[in-house]
């Protein structure tokens, strides 16, 4: 019995170690401990009201910062896909787009979603100040019944 235990416990901390080496050295790593939620202030915020009245009137670019996958699944429609994780790789197909004077709503899905918040930090640092977080967007926009598209960018 005794032996039996000791390879349970060997084999629990052998896989626990693999998994540890494995998660270090991937390209996406599951971080040790959760960032605390980003508290953004009331003027870094949109209403969907508002965000509606802008999409409408074509005075600002939508930017989705979910993950590729889940654009093509369904986005705004007009909206391009600039997700947080891929910024490297996706700001300078969609650079072009967009301009620092430019207003930008940014949105991803669910409440507790910060990678919107992530991206508005990450392009406020690159000049683009007229930049707002519409929280829990995909979502709150499917909600209403508001126009969506589903496909890759163009």
């Amino acid at each position: 019995m005794r032996r039996i235990l000791c390879q349970a416990l060997l084999i629990v901390v052998l896989g626990s170690a693999i998994g540890l080496v494995v998660n270090w050295f991937s390209p996406r790593r599951i971080p040790w401990l959760r960032p605390p939620k980003m508290k953004l202030a009331a003027n870094d915020l949109i209403s969907l009201e508002q965000a509606t009245v802008l999409w409408k009137s074509g005075e600002a670019i939508f930017l989705d910062a979910r993950p590729p996958t889940a654009y093509a699944d369904g986005h705004i429609v007009g909206a391009l896909s600039l997700p947080i994780e891929s910024f490297d790789v996706f700001f300078p197909k969609v650079q072009p787009r967009l301009a620092t004077d430019m207003m930008l709503v940014l949105y991803c899905d669910g409440e507790h979603c910060d990678d919107s918040h992530r991206l508005l930090l990450k392009l406020r640092a690159l000049g683009y100040a007229n930049t707002r977080v519409l929280v829990n967007g995909w979502t709150r926009w499917r909600s209403a019944k508001l126009p969506t598209v589903t496909g890759e960018q163009p």
